[in-house]
């Protein structure tokens, strides 16, 4: 199978040296890198370039969605690793384990995991997607997950979608029969941008109504009850509880 790999960015310099050096360590190494620039100033294009890849140019606002079903369109090879331009991946073996766990026909995607939680197995199913809910955590994520462009070209992700059109993917290959893989490999990551804690909580509120299935969490009462604790012990967690009761009385409201 061909591999290619999709790395979208916008001022990157800082850490696309890094993200590509690792790429270039790895025992197996892709068919084509194409970076998708929205609206660099800095030599980001350059180091794109300077590694092998190719650059194509977004100039729209950006959407994660709307940006790599664009870029998406333009790479052709059977596997694609969606890579974000602060992703390194640290283990020189990654894409040769990324590529070995598609080689399952079942397997519309593989990501590696954020953390050690064992909620989820390493080889989801709808069944067990309904048996367990959804959580605040993807069982598949657009910042170092791989996908096999042919269901892609089946389903492209949700533009309607502000964020989690990773997760809202990986659900709806899951209700079609397939199975999404993860792998527990290190990586180093560095999330720019705004907080989007309010925004994710409430597109997972949405997709559990919509496709029916249950959101595993503190439950209403619990999460107030560790927020008002959070903000008196002075805790980083009270912005995060308080952002997933603004996205519950949204959800039931909308």
């Amino acid at each position: 199978m061909t591999l290619g790999i999709l790395i979208r960015f916008a001022n990157s310099a800082a850490t696309l040296p890094d993200v590509l050096s690792a790429v270039r360590s790895q025992s197996l190494q892709p068919d084509v890198i194409l970076g998708i620039d929205s609206g660099s100033s800095d030599h980001s294009k350059q180091l794109i370039r300077s590694a092998g890849g190719q650059v194509i140019e977004w100039t729209n606002r950006y959407e994660h969605s709307k940006v790599l079903n664009f870029g998406l369109k333009h790479l052709q090879t059977d596997l694609v690793l969606v890579l974000s331009s602060h992703t390194v991946l640290k283990d020189p073996e990654t894409l040769s384990r990324m590529v070995e766990a598609m080689h399952d026909p079942r397997a519309a995607c593989v990501s590696l995991k954020w953390d050690a939680d064992p909620f989820y197995s390493d080889n989801i199913d709808c069944h067990e997607l309904r048996s367990k809910g959804l959580k605040f955590g993807s069982i598949y994520s657009n910042s170092m997950g791989m996908i096999r462009r042919s269901l892609w070209e089946e389903q492209p992700f949700d533009e309607s979608l502000e964020t989690a059109e990773d997760y809202a993917w990986a659900i709806h290959q899951l209700h079609l029969g397939n199975v999404c893989r993860r792998l527990a490999l290190p990586f180093r990551y560095r999330r720019s941008g705004d907080n989007r804690d309010y925004e994710f909580a409430l597109i997972v509120f949405r997709l559990a109504r919509k496709n029916g299935l249950k959101v595993t969490w503190l439950g209403l009462r619990t999460t107030f009850t560790a927020w008002l604790t959070a903000i008196f012990r002075r805790q980083s967690d009270a912005a995060q509880h308080r952002a997933r009761l603004a996205a519950y009385c949204r959800a039931l409201l909308t």
